[in-house]
C-alpha cells in the first residue's frame, strides 16, 4: 500500500514538472530583459503568494523589532547618563570619602541597573579615580583590565592594558603585569615607541620575578629597535641600559 502511494506521488510530481516545462507563460513575451525580469518576479510571487507573505511578514517583524530596540537603548542611554550625573553629586562618590566600599557598591549598582557598555565604562572610570586616590593600585589595575575588555579599538585596548600592567607592577603583582603586557603583543603593533615601552616594562617585571636571563634577552631586543632619531625611544633605551647596570644584569 505504501509503495503505491510513493509511486503515485512520484507520478504526480513528474507530471507537474513536465507540464511546467511544456507550459511557458513567457514564451511569447514582448519586451526587454528588464521588463521580462519584473514580469517573472511578479509571476513567481503570485504562484507562491503564501510563502512570499510569510517571508515578508518575518522581514517586517525583524525591522520593527530592531527599530524598537534602537529606541529602547537610546532612551535607556539618556536615563543612564542623567542617573550618573545625579550620582556624581552624591558626596559618597567624592575622592577621599571615608567609606570607599560604599562608593564602589553604588557604582556597581548603577552598572547593573543600566546594563550598557557606556554605563559600565562610566562606572569603571569613576572607580579608577577613587582607587587611585586611595593608592589601591591593584584595584586600579583590575579596573583598567575591565575597561580594555569594553573598548573596541585596538589602540585603546593597548593603552588600557599597558596602564593596567604599570599599576600591577606598582602593586608588586609582577605576573599579572606580564600577563597584560603579553596580551598587548597579540595586537601586532608596529609602533617602535609602544614596543620600546612594553619591552622595558617586561624587563622590569621579569627581573622582579628573578628571571634575569629572560629580562636580559628582552633588553637586548629593545636595544635593537631603530630609534630613527626619536629622542623618546633613545631615552627608553638609555633607561634600560641604566637598569641593567644598576641591577648588575650582565
Amino acid at each position: 500500500m505504501s509503495q503505491r502511494r510513493i509511486l503515485r506521488k512520484k507520478t504526480v510530481e513528474k507530471s507537474k514538472k513536465i507540464s511546467e516545462e511544456i507550459y511557458d507563460p513567457f514564451a511569447n513575451f514582448e519586451g526587454n530583459k528588464y521588463e521580462l525580469f519584473v514580469a517573472k518576479t511578479f509571476y513567481y510571487i503570485r504562484s507562491n503568494l503564501k510563502t512570499f507573505l510569510t517571508i515578508f511578514s518575518i522581514i517586517v517583524l525583524v525591522i520593527i523589532s530592531l527599530l524598537f530596540y534602537h529606541i529602547y537603548t537610546e532612551n535607556l542611554e539618556k536615563k543612564a547618563l542623567l542617573k550618573f550625573e545625579e550620582l556624581e553629586k552624591n558626596p559618597i562618590l567624592k575622592p577621599g570619602n571615608a567609606d570607599l566600599n560604599a562608593a564602589i557598591a553604588k557604582l556597581d549598582e548603577y552598572a547593573k541597573e543600566y546594563n550598557l557598555s557606556s554605563a559600565k565604562k562610566r562606572a569603571i572610570i569613576k572607580k579608577i579615580e577613587l582607587y587611585e586616590f586611595n593608592k589601591d593600585y591593584e584595584n586600579v589595575a583590575i579596573q583598567y583590565e575591565e575597561l580594555a575588555k569594553l573598548v573596541k579599538y585596538p589602540e585603546l585596548k593597548i593603552a588600557f592594558l599597558y596602564r593596567s600592567a604599570i599599576y600591577f607592577e606598582n602593586a608588586k603583582k609582577y605576573s599579572r603585569a606580564l600577563s597584560n603586557l603579553e596580551e598587548i603583543s597579540k595586537y601586532n603593533t608596529s609602533d617602535s615607541l609602544i614596543l620600546s615601552n612594553i619591552l622595558y616594562a617586561q624587563v622590569r617585571n621579569l627581573y622582579s620575578l628573578g628571571k634575569k636571563e629572560d629580562a636580559k634577552r628582552l633588553a637586548e631586543k629593545s636595544l635593537e629597535i631603530d630609534s630613527n632619531n626619536n629622542p623618546e625611544i633613545k631615552n627608553i633605551q638609555l633607561r634600560i641600559l641604566a637598569f641593567l647596570l644598576v641591577n648588575n644584569v650582565k
